[in-house]
């Protein structure tokens, strides 16, 4: 009988940063009314700094002002079940210069949740902490390494391995 296993490696700093600033959407987590909630945003980087837009007047703006906050994004084939995620956890704050933000945004994502016309604000949100894992799944006779690996990144061996 063969199991299927989940294997992952830690990735450093500069490795999810990487990974992140290839993913076009991710999620910012926010607490509102003493609960977490998640909001999906397209999303750029400015420097180790994420930066999105939302409507000026929504949940999510009001939630972000100057507070802690973590953002999420991932890539994970629905075939072979291999990919990464990535989190960031910092400060969120409007950014008061929405012209030194903007030249960071990819033209071909609309960054923003508003409707064209709305007040839309701009948001950065520092990485304070990051923290990101390789996933790998792998299918064989209970060992970690698996008999047969799913096409996908492979992850390195283990330091010391």
């Amino acid at each position: 009988m063969s199991e299927e296993l989940v294997t992952t490696r830690p990735l450093d700093r500069r490795e999810t940063l990487e990974l992140m600033a290839g993913a076009r959407v991710g999620r910012v987590v926010v607490s509102e009314g003493a609960l977490p909630a998640v909001h999906l945003v397209a999303f750029a980087f400015d420097g180790d700094s994420v930066v999105f837009r939302a409507p000026a007047d929504s949940t999510l703006a009001k939630a972000v002002v100057d507070t802690v906050v973590a953002f999420q994004a991932d890539h994970i084939d629905p075939t072979t079940l291999t990919g990464w995620t990535g989190t960031i956890t910092g400060h969120a704050s409007r950014a008061l210069d929405p012209a030194a933000v903007a030249p960071v945004a990819r033209p071909e994502l609309p960054l923003s949740e508003a409707e064209p016309g709305e007040n839309r604000a701009w948001f950065s949100i520092t990485s304070e902490f990051v923290t990101g894992l390789l996933v790998r799944h792998t299918t064989g006779p209970g060992s970690p390494s698996g008999q047969a690996t799913a096409t996908g990144p492979t992850p390195p061996p283990p330091s010391g391995a």
